[in-house]
């Protein structure tokens, strides 16, 4: 399991769209989740960068079409939404670049 970069020190880690199969699994661990309206609120640091994140599951779909199911239906992508400085990181986005899935049960 690749070890956490640092987020601190003298230089901001920089944007790089990445994954590891440990960032699942210090996601798994340290996340919270609580209901937020229709959606799920999953929150914790960034298993990469450590800045704190917020992510919402939503299972339904605001719009005037019927969504198809999906196999992984239980298996959901979540994005670093950090606010800290990355440098390299495109106009218009926000954290680190990290990315990972989760296995989600209610």
């Amino acid at each position: 399991m690749q070890e956490r970069e640092p987020a601190a020190g003298p230089d901001p880690l920089p944007y790089a769209e990445v994954t590891d199969d440990g960032y699942a699994v210090r996601a798994a661990e340290t996340f919270t989740a609580r209901e937020y309206g229709p959606a799920l609120l999953l929150s914790g640091d960034c298993p990469r960068c450590g800045h704190p994140i917020s992510w919402p599951l939503v299972d339904a779909v605001y719009k005037n079409v019927t969504p198809v199911p999906s196999a992984d239906a239980d298996h959901r992508a979540v994005l670093c939404t950090c606010e800290s400085e990355h440098p390299a990181r495109p106009a218009g986005r926000s954290g680190c670049g990290a990315y990972w899935t989760l296995e989600v049960e209610r």
